[in-house]
């Protein structure tokens, strides 16, 4: 069967053996829950794939795809595989604009979106110029647009399918084909499609389900971070169908917490920034104590650590009283209350973490396993394995993964689950490989004798957030610059959880900047850099000249203006006049340490 080692073979296989088992969970607006089994879940893949043939859809269009996690959200996307299409999922924070582009290299004649916001989003791009001629909402709303169906809508209009001609088109599904289409921003800014295909996704459910076991039976996900990110594709999807998973979707970074409670997750991936909002949160909650509980609670996590540590480097397990005592009467409770007394891996990627978090978490016996992955590399490339934790470091490759460095230092990967390339975007792809069919990161790292990766630095200028969001850096430097009186600006904010900025200003464009801000007497870059009227003015103007035009979190928050000008003596530039970025970030570490202390 085409159908083979993807995972719409496994729902429907699911569907037959496992046909009541609960698969989905939401929470209703009431508070309620509903939840639907694996039979209901393949039934309404396939109609969903139904309505869209009886759309137009065909072999191998792309179906742009944005809302909140959701159901309705993963039925579309396998259904959109069922019916031989390819998702291509969208950020819910895109701006029109940003979307336009995205739905115009897809060339996606239909488009599904969750509620009223993005619909009115769709239709503000869907000019003469776009190849939108149909949008799907998943939620019913009142619209007089011919172009707009509902999802009920839609299923209904797949009414007019056979059984048999979704079955041919499941049954044309190859490995080798794509599966999803995730868009990825480059150093330009320009967002290029990575073309994951089925066979890449079932070399990741693999690799990790070789490398973690039982903690693959049947686990039980919270589903909270962007569907259109890889790494929630990775848990949602990819190990969501692999591992015959529970799902339990929120909808609101927010609610995270409450769904924990009532989901107690036995797999939970968090980005640095969630990890890192725990830790403080727990962190305030334990320096509440006092007395003897204080006591109690420190010699508690002061013999769980050293457990864990004691285990991860002789690589068997500590068993000893003083352990079983510290988690009964301090360590248990404390997970319980997380929501995570019956987790069985915690994982954490996207972005670089500390080592800080990794210890606090350790000490409350929540083993974090770091691991490494990019959108190229279907998600997931290397995790520090069960018993064998290195801190500071990103594991080891993944069954089927295979690593190496680079003469310059690059480390270079390969294996199923690279990506097939850039869609439509050839040059780029050829640029993503070199002639041995390794693939480029663009981070600089070293491998220890045990083959445990370790990440130096970024080859590039991508800003990873805490949040996991890569970020060119060129766009918001360049709307920046147009401001009256700035001269250059660098972004920041690798690994922070949101982004900021150094601003240096041109002494030649003083006069102007006076003019524009109405100051008088700004006599030279040092005083104007001083003056809290040019500071005012230039983040008024970061509001309508930047914020305004990116999306919510490629915003700068926080901007230092220097007291001096970049210069080749200084360092700071090239003799082509170009920003050394790792020059700026050693030289003004304490003022861009600052711009994120500040909050």
């Amino acid at each position: 069967m085409g159908q083979k080692s993807t995972l719409l073979s496994l729902m429907r296989r699911w569907a037959s053996e496992h046909a009541s088992e609960d698969a989905l969970h939401e929470r209703n607006a009431d508070g309620s829950w509903s939840s639907i089994n694996w039979a209901e879940y393949w039934s309404a893949v396939c109609r969903v794939g139904k309505g869209l043939v009886a759309l137009g859809l065909k072999p191998g269009d792309a179906v742009a795809l944005v809302g909140a996690n959701q159901m309705n959200w993963v039925i579309c996307q396998h259904g959109i595989n069922a019916a031989q299409g390819i998702p291509a999922p969208l950020y819910p924070t895109l701006l029109p604009e940003q979307m336009e582009y995205i739905v115009g290299n897809a060339k996606s004649k239909i488009v599904i979106c969750d509620d009223r916001i993005q619909l009115e989003k769709y239709l503000s791009i869907a000019g003469d110029n776009s190849p939108i001629e149909h949008v799907v909402t998943m939620e019913q709303l009142e619209c007089s647009d011919p172009r707009v169906i509902s999802l009920s809508e839609l299923i209904a209009k797949g009414d007019s399918i056979t059984d048999s001609e979704i079955d041919n088109r499941l049954d044309a599904v190859r490995p080798e084909d794509i599966a999803l289409l995730i868009y990825t921003s480059g150093t330009t800014g320009l967002p290029k499609g990575a073309m994951i295909t089925h066979e890449g996704i079932n070399a990741v459910s693999n690799g990790i389900g070789d490398l973690f076991g039982d903690a693959t039976n049947s686990p039980r996900i919270v589903s909270y971070l962007p569907l259109c990110h890889v790494a929630e594709q990775a848990m949602t999807n990819f190990s969501g169908i692999s591992f015959r998973s529970q799902i339990y979707f929120c909808r609101n970074l927010a609610d995270v917490r409450d769904h924990l409670i009532v989901a107690r997750p036995t797999i939970f991936l968090g980005v640095p920034r969630v990890w890192e909002k725990f830790e403080a949160a727990l962190r305030g909650q334990l320096a509440a104590a006092t007395g003897l509980k204080a006591a109690l609670t420190r010699w508690a996590r002061d013999v769980e650590l050293k457990a864990f540590l004691n285990e991860n480097t002789l690589g068997k397990p500590c068993n000893s009283v003083s352990r079983a005592l510290a988690n009964k009467l301090v360590i248990s409770k404390i997970k319980d209350a997380l929501g995570l007394d019956q987790l069985l891996l915690a994982l954490v990627g996207a972005a670089p973490v500390s080592v800080s978090t990794l210890e606090f978490f350790a000490s409350v016996g929540v083993s974090v396993h770091e691991g490494f992955g990019m959108t190229e590399t279907s998600g997931i490339a290397s995790m520090q394995p069960v018993g064998k934790i290195k801190f500071g470091t990103i594991g080891v490759p993944i069954p089927g993964a295979k690593v190496m460095i680079a003469a310059d230092g690059e480390i270079m990967l390969k294996g199923k689950g690279m990506i097939k390339g850039y869609f439509g975007l050839p040059e780029k792809t050829k640029e993503l490989y070199d002639d041995r069919g390794w693939m480029h990161t663009g981070d600089l790292g070293a491998i220890d004798r045990d083959g445990y990766i370790t990440i130096t630095g970024r080859k590039k200028d991508i800003i990873i957030t805490a949040g996991g969001k890569n970020i060119a850096p060129a766009e918001m430097e360049g709307h920046l610059q147009s401001i009256a009186g700035v001269g250059q600006a660098v972004v920041v904010g690798d690994r922070q959880p949101f982004l900021s900025a150094l601003i240096v200003l041109d002494p030649e464009l003083l006069p102007t900047l006076e003019k524009a801000a109405g100051i008088k007497g700004l006599r030279d870059v040092a005083s104007a850099a001083e003056d809290p009227k040019v500071k005012r003015y230039i983040e008024e103007q970061m509001e309508v000249v930047c914020n305004k035009k990116v999306a919510q979190y490629q915003t700068i928050k926080n901007i230092y203006i220097l007291p001096n000008v970049f210069s080749v003596d200084g360092g700071e530039l090239t003799p082509t006049l170009k920003v050394k970025r790792n020059i700026v970030n050693e030289k003004y570490a304490k003022e861009i340490s600052g711009l994120f202390s500040a909050g």
